[in-house]
């Protein structure tokens, strides 16, 4: 069996050919590893890129304006799940 591994912003991720399942009984091994909902995964500056659909340098504006909070862990930047939607929650009562 072939596997494929990628790695990205999120980590590493293996991929399986389709064949395998189509042949097996198994379960793809993303769908059954079972995620702790309770356990906040901190976010990079591409998640936010991505989840606003704004720049980096409108990210890092942000940051510089004290809207985000930052968390530097060994030369990264990232950010609190409850401070993203702290963020929101914020730009949700000024826009209205």
């Amino acid at each position: 069996m072939k596997r494929i591994f990628i790695m990205d912003d999120s980590g590493i991720k293996e991929y399986v050919p389709a064949e395998f399942f189509q042949k097996s009984n198994s379960i793809p091994v993303e769908n059954s590893i079972q995620e702790n909902p309770s356990e906040d995964k901190l976010l990079t500056i591409a998640d936010l890129v991505k989840k606003f659909q704004v720049t980096r340098p409108t990210i890092y504006a942000w940051i510089e304006k004290g809207l985000l909070k930052k968390i530097s862990l060994g030369g990264r930047v990232l950010f609190h799940p409850d401070d993203i939607d702290t963020l929101i929650q914020e730009m949700r009562g000024i826009s209205s």
